[in-house]
């Protein structure tokens, strides 16, 4: 047996303890309900229909991951305590799973499990979004409860790291197949820290604590997430005590927040990154007018202007403390510079550039004010951008159909910290997320997507990232930032640098 590429972790009898301390929890403490504002409401109940990252925490509270991302984003054993490479190609990963992990109607979770969530349903129901990241599985064999070994058509380098990332959670086989699609989301269960008691679409989810979580039982008894869209609301809920935790606050309603009596709040950068989606068409096909974009904008008035300075600024898809981050590389604020670009493509005073500009409202931190501020940024030299709102409903269906119809402000989450799992997505244009799509993207990238040797693959997307930038073809601006508010008696929030509201590792 070739071990190339080894992964495998030693986890004892004690795991789950051992990680209740790593993350600083008291199992002693408890506390009966915590409500929570938050910006959005799950798609669905069937996890492996959204591929999308920003349900992911309300899904976690639900539903078990095969691994797991710590508080610091690093990848740990989970419901799998141990995996690894079998080939030297990356064709061939072999999982051990626990063996005391229940789903909410008491049955075992095992290997065919595993298996009827990322083979068996995916063949047999077309157009999950699971499947776009998990169509190269050809077999998976399941020798015994414990054990999986997955066959990949090609190399997936990176498959560990999507089995802890959007859209990989384990369903429940049998309880799947008896009550059907329909049964399963009008009543869904996972082997998750809550069981689902009532969901009101688009008003509130209410969750309460499985007493046989292979962890331990939560410590917060009953969570009611409110789904509260309108950030404003947000901020008037927790500071009337209407609700012990708001997420997603404007900055500097999370800073005044922080002073106000009974509160804390939590400003958090993360691995994730506020970006311009490009499209290739109109005048954006030009790389004169991309570029003069990017150097149009100032990024570090951004962050001091709605981040407080603390959201750094990027000149590439890595944010500070990835794998693939690039300290010595710097894209220039030169307006002189943009305006030279313009004129180059045949734009200036009389001849201004003109597209449709589209970002999301209130769903992240200061999105719409940062893209408002961009298109002022764009005015000074020469480039109108008319500014529309665009819901996360209407974005990835566009962006899947290629019909996006201009350059977007986005906030591109990636729990991981790999770079694969951000530019190695967003602009590869075989994949559904990718809105600039040419092929000579392919050339530079596909080479990285099978390299089994991590040094080599992460020096490899540094220079892609840069390569990128240079082309115009996605504009980073500044990394994200988590702002949450919270009641300190009622609710001891931990933050997560992927950003990520999960309440089981808060303290009460």
């Amino acid at each position: 047996m070739i071990h190339r590429r080894q992964f495998t972790q030693s986890v004892s009898t004690g795991l789950a303890g051992l990680l209740l301390a790593q993350w600083g929890l008291d199992a002693s403490a408890a506390t009966e309900q915590v409500r929570i504002a938050y910006p959005i409401d799950v798609p669905s109940w069937d996890p492996s229909r959204s591929a999308a990252p920003n349900p992911t925490a309300l899904f976690k509270c639900v539903f078990d991951q095969p691994l797991e991302y710590t508080a610091d984003s690093t990848l740990q054993p989970g419901v799998v305590t141990a995996w690894e490479w079998l080939d030297k190609e990356g064709l061939v990963l072999q999982l051990d799973l626990r063996d005391d992990v229940y789903f909410h109607n008491g049955d075992k979770l095992t290997s065919a499990d595993f298996k009827f969530t990322f083979f068996e349903r995916l063949r047999a129901e077309k157009g999950l979004q699971l499947s776009f990241i998990w169509s190269g599985i050809t077999a998976i064999d399941t020798p015994t409860p414990k054990r999986a070994i997955v066959r990949f058509a090609k190399p997936m380098v990176t498959a560990p790291q999507f089995l802890g990332y959007s859209a990989a959670f384990i369903l429940p086989k049998a309880y799947f197949e008896k009550v059907g699609l329909d049964g399963f989301l009008a009543k869904p269960i996972g082997s998750g820290p809550y069981r689902l008691v009532d969901h009101q679409r688009d008003a509130s989810i209410t969750l309460e604590a499985f007493d046989k979580y292979w962890r331990g039982p939560a410590k917060i008894k009953r969570l009611v997430f409110q789904v509260v869209k309108d950030p404003t609301t947000r901020v008037s809920a927790v500071q009337s005590g209407q609700v012990q935790v708001a997420v997603a606050l404007p900055m500097r309603e999370a800073l005044r927040l922080g002073q106000s009596k009974g509160l804390a709040n939590s400003l958090t950068p993360t691995v994730d990154t506020y970006l311009i989606q490009m499209v290739n068409s109109g005048p954006l096909v030009d790389r004169n007018v991309r570029l003069a974009m990017h150097h149009a904008i100032d990024k570090q008035a951004i962050s001091k202007a709605f981040f407080n300075g603390i959201a750094a600024p990027l000149s590439t898809a890595a944010a500070p403390g990835t794998p693939a981050y690039a300290p010595d590389y710097r894209f220039a604020f030169d307006t002189a510079q943009a305006q030279a670009l313009l004129k180059a493509a045949g734009y200036g005073p009389q001849k201004p550039v003109q597209f449709r500009f589209f970002a999301t409202n209130g769903i992240y931190p200061n999105d719409f004010e940062i893209a408002r501020a961009i298109v002022q940024m764009w005015k000074k030299v020469g480039i109108e951008a008319a500014l529309e709102v665009i819901e996360t409903a209407q974005y990835y269906p566009k962006v899947q159909a290629g019909k996006l119809e201009g350059p977007t402000l986005w906030f591109w989450t990636n729990a991981t910290g790999d770079p694969e799992l951000s530019a190695g997505y967003y602009l590869d244009p075989k994949k559904s997320f990718s809105v600039w799509r040419s092929a000579d993207v392919s050339t530079q990238l596909d080479p990285l997507l099978v390299e089994l040797d991590d040094r080599k693959r992460i020096e490899g997307y540094r220079k892609f990232h840069v390569w990128a930038v240079e082309q115009g073809y996605s504009l980073p601006l500044v990394q994200g930032v988590s702002t949450v508010a919270y009641a300190k008696a009622e609710a001891a929030y931990r933050p997560f640098k992927n950003g990520w509201i999960l309440p089981y590792y808060w303290q009460a």
